[in-house]
């Protein structure tokens, strides 16, 4: 079997994709960009002589004033990477400061800058453990996301379970390099033998006689110590929330998903937890469960 891969032609893509995805979002080079992660209240940005309602995903930039009214609260990071938590009656401006973000690698500033692009604003279309046991006709690929992150010391796969197969054969390859071949018994497998920083790509089928297809090629990356322990000192002390939207800006679906689920528990925090819960699954492709958690945030209309 061949595998038709190429570094080359992937950056071609993905060169085509950022050209067309730059007026809209925001890039890693802007280092002076915020995100209001959860409100809840009467919450407005003031951004010169404008007003503008504060709402989950809103990008923050130097200049602006966060306007909480008497019993509203919003929550998020400011434009040099701090958590916050307004409760009002308060305000609170973010003066131009410049300067490293305290707390953040470069790497996370750069992935959370460019996941809350004003595209991501518009409404999506289409640790209690979760196992994972989605039935399908043929497996999905469901962790990582579609060029998702995955840690060094522990690389998680997971695809869908098909009725009647009770193994899959998993492909595992570089983006450049010898495709590696195991058999698994489960929806799931533990990879630790990966290099640090590197790209992989990875595929699953059923092992049933017969079986002629299975899944696409999906790629991943693996972070590097260093990476990972950025990523650890900036969730050090956030809460479930915002930690969720920092693992899921770093490529980390599964991991976010896990905050997120714990942060619905909150009633003051249910609701913008499940916005964000149901972006990580829409990334994933589990629509079903990104549909249900908007349709519950948005009080079961």
């Amino acid at each position: 079997m061949q595998r038709v891969f190429s570094k080359a032609v992937k950056r071609g893509l993905l060169l085509v994709a950022v050209c067309l995805f730059l007026p809209l979002a925001a890039t890693a080079e802007n280092a002076t960009q915020g995100l209001i992660v959860s409100v809840s209240g009467d919450v407005v940005v003031r951004r010169g002589d404008v007003e503008d309602a504060a709402h989950e995903g809103y990008v923050l930039k130097e200049g602006d004033t966060i306007v909480a009214r008497g019993g509203a609260v919003c929550s998020g990071f400011t434009p040099v990477g701090k958590a916050f938590d307004l409760r009002g009656p308060a305000e609170m401006q973010f003066a131009a400061e410049g300067g490293v973000v305290e707390g953040l690698t470069s790497w996370v500033r750069g992935q959370l800058a460019d996941w809350i692009g004003e595209s991501r604003r518009q409404p999506l279309r289409t640790r209690t453990v979760r196992d994972w046991e989605l039935p399908t006709e043929a497996p999905a690929q469901i962790i990582p996301a579609p060029d998702g992150r995955v840690r060094p010391d522990e690389a998680r796969l997971v695809w869908s379970e098909v009725p009647g197969v009770d193994s899959y054969v998993l492909v595992v390859a570089p983006a450049t390099g010898d495709e590696m071949e195991r058999v698994v018994r489960e929806n799931g497998a533990l990879l630790d033998e990966l290099a640090p920083g590197e790209e992989y790509v990875w595929k699953v089928r059923p092992r049933a006689s017969g079986w002629e297809g299975g899944t696409g090629w999906r790629s991943f990356v693996v972070m590097t110590p260093e990476e990972e322990e950025g990523l650890e000192q900036a969730i050090r002390e956030l809460g479930d929330l915002e930690a969720g939207v920092l693992l899921l800006s770093a490529g980390l679906h599964e991991e976010a998903i896990y905050r997120f689920d714990a942060a619905v528990a909150s009633p003051e925090l249910a609701r913008s937890a499940r916005m964000w819960r149901a972006r990580a699954f829409a990334d994933v492709g589990l629509y079903k469960q990104a549909y249900e958690d908007l349709i519950e945030a948005r009080g079961g209309k």
